[in-house]
């Protein structure tokens, strides 16, 4: 995979962040209002291991994880919201009712 250090300089705008979740969930991602309207928090305590908002967003969620990804503390960037999603994709298939093809055994 390439680097993308341009994304470390990148900051999140969190402005809008809430219009995203809404529109993903027009096209059926399963996104509540709770999440839709807690978009900007959530994705703040995220980012933040010191964060006041960790249970809230655990609740919502579930499972994630919580750190600063990119290593700077002292910005969330879009280089921390591109490895916190990375990271996620692997925690989505729910490998209890997974049946693999005969022939990938």
């Amino acid at each position: 995979m390439p680097g993308y250090p341009f994304l470390a300089k990148q900051p999140i705008d969190f402005k809008r962040i809430g219009e995203h979740l809404g529109a993903n969930r027009m096209v059926g991602v399963p996104y509540s209002d709770e999440m839709i309207a807690n978009a900007t928090a959530d994705a703040l305590a995220q980012a933040n291991p010191d964060s006041d908002g960790i249970e809230a967003l655990a609740k919502r969620y579930g499972k994630v994880q919580v750190r600063d990804f990119d290593g700077n503390p002292n910005a969330v960037s879009e280089l921390d919201a591109l490895i916190a999603y990375l990271q996620m994709l692997g925690t989505l298939v729910d490998f209890s009712v997974f049946k693999a093809a005969e022939n990938f055994r």
